[in-house]
Formats: structure tokens, sequence, C-alpha cells
């Protein structure tokens, strides 16, 4: 079969790259960015590069496969679905929907098919033992704009090309790029055009990042302490009258916040957060002196247990600025389905708690700190089964060993994924998935994220193995061999379901969207839509919610001092490797030796007698590890930073064997009993730890 290109887009992070893929005799030839993407094109990386590597891998999951006690053996379709419908049959009888859970890891919800039919699923069977990997690093944000808009599942997108003032917390675009729940495309280099032409860019990073480096001006506080130095912020602003609030929406809890905040010294907020008092007080006035600007937290403090009260607060400095739904600010997209017809799947749903930590429930998911208890915990509701999408939480979560432990203890354990990972070692089954360049669907959610109205359908590359199918038809035969068929027993797929929605919001439709080879541009930007969908529900924008209220008192109390001994550990990104569920290429991709590093600040390596290149043991509360030292002067003192989502083994699933590793297992030192208390999401920077020499 002789070459052909195929125009496509990556589905590995939000940024959604347009892709050239060059295909002959069904493997990958080249992977480009399409340069003919109105879009998207501009943000490709390593990662879309060397999609098709991870598509051909030889250690690949192809068929289903049952476990023995000979190891992992290949099975047929049918047999997968009797005995895991006949498992599942029996667990359910004896004891009830809440002993079946489920786990969406990150690849799933790049796939519409698979999460939807995912979340269906355990719906349809009754359980409300839903978890996903958003409760690692999203849940703050979704508590936040739930608790002050009323919709958990929102976006406010930045306005880059027109801030005059950006403040960026705890975000590092120049290596991942302008996405978080809502993408700017080449975000990174046109932020840079802003700040070459007089704009204010002020990062906020316990480390010098590769975006601070452009910065006008880098603040390093504390990790996990982000919330301190943004509260501090507030209060200056509000003392010194120069806030403004927008006229279009009604505001509670203005005066409370007030007064809070005039009852704090900024000293004490300084010396929370490690920042001096003046540098809090100019960079609020500038802040709020610019005619435009904005101020975004990312995933940095969304990885700590303050990272709610860090989210919040950095969207009351936007509101009380009046920088929401303003050239310049941040924005809600409307598009490709209005919120007038997704308000439903948008909004904050009725407030439920977990059975064993009472853990809020975020999004309509779980916390995954909190899996291992509810799998451990005898009782009414002891999750009995559990079906994994996508995921690695040995890995990718807090105190893999006892998430190990649980696994290995339940009556069903059914993977869904490409590969055999850590986090599968004790599954019943193991399910084969498509990859992305093997699949043809319109992603909707992903869409509705997109600073303009952009859209384009994921076209099929490769043909996937004979016996991989779409994951979405593992769950409609699982449904419907348990007798409770999805859809009411309608005929439905995912690109019917995608036609219906679009068809629904009277936008665009998936023939016009199928038309074009490179995407679609339907539409111009608009401003305004949160202010009309406030307007409608007749809600105000809550500054002061009363949950929020009591954890800053709470953490405002308890701030502690320091211990010289200890360390705060943070993660980080690097532009030449993969991460988290796609290691098993990055060995063949770059040669990166700092992924077997911690990097210490000069001053602490100084103070313990390090030097670079020395081996030492890092010690948390529940585990240890060694690492081999890199001495950097952009670390914060007192902080270490290895990278996140590493260390995890690959397998062999033919004969068990470990075929790949590369990194530092860091989450293994970070403990699942300390999380969040408004959004469960556990301390993956910020945890404590100590480090010593090796001996």
């Amino acid at each position: 079969m002789s070459a052909h290109h195929v125009f496509t887009h990556c589905l590995i992070c939000e940024q959604l790259c347009g892709l050239d893929v060059e295909v002959e005799n069904n493997r990958v030839a080249s992977i480009r960015p399409d340069k003919a993407n109105p879009y998207t094109w501009r943000d490709f990386c390593i990662k879309g590069q060397r999609a098709g590597e991870v598509a051909g891998s030889p250690w690949r999951i192809t068929s289903p496969m049952r476990r023995t006690p000979s190891g992992f053996v290949r099975a047929s379709w049918d047999d997968l679905i009797e005995d895991v419908g006949g498992r599942l049959e029996r667990i359910l009888d004896h004891h009830g929907p809440g002993a079946v859970a489920g786990y969406a890891g990150n690849p799933f919800g790049f796939s519409y098919g698979s999460v939807l039919w995912h979340n269906l699923f355990l719906m349809q069977i009754g359980t409300q033992q839903i978890y996903s990997v958003q409760s690692i690093d999203s849940n703050a944000k979704h508590v936040a704009t739930g608790a002050m808009f009323g919709v958990e599942m929102m976006a406010l997108v930045p306005d880059l090309d027109l801030a005059d003032f950006v403040v960026l917390v705890g975000t590092n675009p120049a290596v991942s790029k302008f996405n978080w729940g809502g993408k700017v495309p080449n975000g990174w280099r046109r932020l840079k055009d802003r700040v070459r032409n007089g704009a204010q860019l002020v990062v906020v990073d316990p480390r010098c990042t590769e975006t601070a480096e452009h910065a006008t001006r880098h603040v390093a506080p504390i990790p996990d302490s982000d919330w301190a130095l943004l509260l501090g912020m507030v209060k200056v602003i509000l003392e010194d009258g120069l806030d403004r609030l927008p006229a279009e929406a009604a505001i509670d809890g203005l005066t409370e916040l007030a007064d809070f905040t005039g009852r704090l010294e900024l000293s004490k907020l300084a010396g929370i957060c490690g920042v001096a008092a003046d540098v809090i007080a100019e960079v609020a006035r500038g802040f709020a002196g610019s005619k435009t600007g904005f101020v975004m937290a990312g995933t940095g403090p969304a990885l700590g247990t303050n990272g709610t009260l860090a989210q919040w607060l950095a969207l009351v400095l936007n509101v009380i600025t009046d920088r929401i739904e303003r050239p310049g600010g941040r924005f809600m997209p409307n598009w490709p389905v209005p919120w007038q017809n997704r308000l439903a799947q948008m909004r904050k749903p009725p407030k439920r708690t977990s059975r064993v930590r009472s853990i809020p429930v975020v999004a309509g998911n779980r916390a995954l700190a909190e899996l291992p208890d509810e799998i451990l915990t005898e009782g009414e509701g002891q999750v009995r089964a559990l079906i994994m999408g996508g995921g690695n939480p040995v890995s990718t979560g807090p105190d893999g060993e006892r998430m190990d432990r649980a696994l290995a203890s339940l009556d069903l354990l059914v993977s869904l994924d490409l590969f055999q990972r850590e986090s599968h070692r004790h599954a019943h089954w193991l399910v084969p998935a498509q990859h992305f360049l093997e699949r043809e669907e319109v992603h909707i959610g992903l869409h509705a994220y997109n600073e303009q109205p952009f859209i384009q359908t994921t076209r099929r590359a490769l043909d996937p193995p004979p016996e991989v199918k779409p994951e979405w038809m593992f769950y409609r035969d699982l449904a419907a061999r348990l007798g409770k068929p999805m859809f009411g027993g309608q005929d439905m797929d995912p690109t019917k379901l995608a036609a219906a929605t679009l068809a629904g919001g009277g936008l665009i439709t998936l023939d016009a969207i199928r038309a074009e080879d490179h995407g679609l541009v339907y539409g111009e930007r608009s401003m305004g839509n949160l202010w009309d969908m406030l307007s409608a529900e007749e809600r105000p924008i809550r500054l002061w919610p009363d949950e929020f209220a009591v954890e800053l008192q709470r953490q405002i109390m308890q701030a502690p001092g320091r211990n010289p001994n200890e360390f705060r550990l943070v993660s980080r990104r690097r532009n030449g490797m993969m991460n988290a569920s796609l290691t098993e290429t990055s060995g063949s991709a770059v040669a990166d030796e700092t992924a077997e590093c911690v990097e210490v600040a000069l001053a602490d390596a100084a103070r313990l007698g390090l030097a670079d290149r020395d081996h030492v043991v890092i010690k948390s509360a529940i585990a240890s590890l060694d690492a081999n030292v890199v001495l950097s002067e952009h670390v914060r003192p007192g902080t270490l930073v290895i990278a996140h989502g590493w260390g995890s083994p690959l397998y062999d699933p033919a004969n068990g064997s470990e075929v790949f590793r590369k990194g530092i297992p860091r989450n293994r030192l970070v403990s699942g009993a300390e999380v969040d208390a408004l959004s469960g999401v556990p301390a993956l920077n910020g945890s404590l730890v100590e480090m010593v020499r090796a001996p």
C-alpha cells in the first residue's frame, strides 16, 4: 500500500494539535504539524510526534487477556463479556451496586466514547463509586467555580492578546502549553509577544521555571502557600480602594471579604508564603492599576492541599478588578453547544460525601485518595470490583503501595488500556484499548474549551489490531449481559450521540465538521456568556463561600513554623520527556538524565555538604526513595523538585516481564491521608520530606 497522508489532531493533551500523519502499510512513517490547520498546529510537541511509537509498540495489549495461575493468556471477547458479566452479576446480587466502582484515567478523558460510556455504564448499574484522575489535579478548580458561579465544569479562558498585566500562579506554559480547562493555541508565543510589547508578566512559582525566565517579575513562595500571597493581594486592593466590580452581575460576600482581610496583617500573610509584604503590595497595585489583565492559577497549586483556596482567590482577584468577560481578561466559551443546552452537565451536582472519610464528591467523581479506604474498609458499600479505564493510580496517585495492596484484594479488577502498567498487576482481565490514531470521532467536550469556535474530527490514520475494539463497545456489551442495556436498548454509538448533541446546539453539524480535513472555524469569539448564564439563573457571584471562609481561617490559625531539616516536594514537567501514561516511549524519544534526579537549591546543598550527582535518600512519613542530586540556582531553598508521574514499570503482558522503567516513583512519598479539605486533592505538591546523604 502506497504512502498517504491523514489529517487529524493529537489527543494527548488539551491543545489538540493538528497533525499531518504519513502512513505506509498501516504503519506511521512520520507525524508532523498540520500547518493547514487554522487553529492549533503551532503547539506541536514530541508527544504527538512520537505517537506512532505508542500505537506500534510491541508491548501493546492487542486482545482480551485473562489472568491465570501461570500469567495472562489471550481470550475471546465473548469469554471476556461472559466472565466479567457473571462476576459482576454475583457481586451486585450479594452486595449491591455500591460494591462496584470505576476509575477513569487521563487517556479516557481524551476519548469521547470511552469516557461517556464508562460513566454511563456505572450510572446504569446504579453505583455512585465513580473515581477520576481529575481528583489529582483538577478538583480545586471545579470546587472554586462551583462555589462562586454555581457551575463546576466550566472554563474561564484568558484573552492573552489584549492583556496588559498577567499573573501566572504555578503554571509553566513554556513547557506545558497554555491550557488547563480552557486553552489558547500558540499561547506561550503570544504571551511573549505581548510582554515584548510592554505587558507585565508576573510568575508565581517556587522554582524559576522556563516561563519565569521570560517574566518581568518572578515571585517564589513556599510551596502550597500561594493562597496567602493571593489573599494579601486582595487585602491591598480592597484597602487601597482599587477594586471595581462588574455591573452585569450581583455580588455576594464583598463586605465579609473586606472585613476579614481588614483584620489581617499583611506581614502575617507574607510570613506564611515567604514573600516580602512590599512585593505582595507592588504586584497587587500593579495588577489592579493596569488597564487589562488577569490572574490564573494552574496545576501547581491545584496539586496541593490548599489548591482550592488558591483557585478561589485567583478568581476573586479577577472579579474585584472587573477582569471577567472583559477584553484582556478571562471569559467563558459558549461553543460548540451553548450553555443553555449543557447547563445540566455544567451545574454543580447535589453535594454528597464518601462512605469512609466523608470527602465531598466533586463534579460527580470521588477522590482517588480515598479509593484504597473504600476497598479495604469492610461494611455496607465496600468496593469489591473495579473497572479501570486508562488509569495507573499506583503511579500517578498518592501512596502507591497502599493502593497496590487494595487492588490486590479486589474480587474483580478489569483494566482497559493500551499497556499493562503497574496498577494492572492484579487485574483479572486486561482489555485492549484503541490508540487515538485508530479512532474516528468528534470530542465535543474538549472543543467546548476552545478560545474561539473551532472544531475538528479525529480521523482514523491506522487500522487497529484485529481484536481491538473501541472501549465503548465493551461497556455496551457488558451492560447488555447484565440485563441493563444502555440508552434503553437503542442502537446508539458515539457518532450518533455527537451528531444529535451538535444538532441540538444549533451552531454546527457533524457533517460540516467532517467536510473539513483541517478543522473548521465556524464563528466569532464572543464575551458576556457568563453574565447571561448568571442572569438567567438569577445567581449572584459568591465571593465569600462559607466553607471557604472556614478553611481559610483554619489555615491562617495553623500556619506552621519552619523546620530547617524539612523540605517541601514539588513536581515539574520537561519539554523533551513524555510523562505519566506515555513514559513507555520516552527512552527512544529522548535521553534526559534529570529524570532520575532531585533538584536541590544551592544554599541547601551547601548547608548539607552535597555536591552535584551525590546520592541521597528522600524520606516522608510513609516511604523513602533514592535519587541523585542536581544542584540548581532556580529552586527556592527548602524545596525539592522531582518529575511527576514517573518511575512506573511497564510489563510485557505475554510473559509478565518488566520491559521499561524510567524515572523516580516520587508519588510514593505522598500520603493519601492528607488532602485538601475542600476538594480531596492529596499533597502531590507541598508534601514534607527529609533528605539525607545515602550511606
